[in-house]
């Protein structure tokens, strides 16, 4: 089996998943994990796929350029090989959240993705959501969510200090807590 990244993006409609991953499956292809967001009303997806050997990803960059041709939709297609290696990696790393909470201001993702890519750990999920709120009720304020992948060699305590010196200059509440106690905290 190869792997096949398809990646989509336009204007949000309904039947997006269905017109894409049914593409796909007419074409063999087996979609294993689909990630997908809307943002003011446009759509982007990542699907990836096992995509049988023979397949040839330019036609299906074709059919999918002809499905979706005067939908609004773009599209790319990757393909490589199934590689074991970043399950290998994936054995080093522990997946933490971070939960930052507070005034929306300028440059709030880029100095808390800094400080993460200083410390070598991945964001493989992020969400940001602004507000208003705050202890006058018109402030905005923002709520963002990283999913990480930390390595196991990262010194907790100093990646926890970082991250929390600069939540306490930008006036935020900041939580780190590996994925698994987050989820048995958060779960209803």
């Amino acid at each position: 089996m190869q792997n096949l990244l398809v990646t989509i993006v336009g204007r949000d409609r309904p039947g997006i998943i269905y017109q894409v991953s049914r593409i796909l499956a007419d074409r063999h292809c087996n979609v294993i994990e689909v990630s997908q967001t809307t943002l003011m009303d446009e759509f982007a997806g990542l699907f990836s796929c096992a995509m049988p050997r023979g397949t040839d990803p330019d036609e299906l960059d074709r059919v999918l350029g002809e499905a979706l041709a005067g939908s609004g939709l773009g599209h790319w297609v990757k393909a490589g090989t199934i590689d074991n290696a970043p399950a290998m990696l994936r054995d080093r790393l522990e997946p933490y959240v971070v939960t930052l909470r507070g005034p929306d201001r300028l440059g709030i993702i880029p100095e808390f993705s800094g400080i993460m890519a200083g410390f070598e750990v991945n964001i493989n999920n992020l969400r940001a959501v602004s507000m208003t709120g705050g202890q006058d009720g018109n402030s905005p304020q923002v709520v963002l969510f990283f999913e990480l992948s930390v390595p196991r060699e990262v010194k907790q305590g100093a990646f926890r200090q970082a991250l929390n010196m600069a939540a306490e200059e930008m006036g935020m509440e900041m939580s780190l807590q590996h994925r698994d106690i987050f989820e048995a905290i958060h779960r209803l």
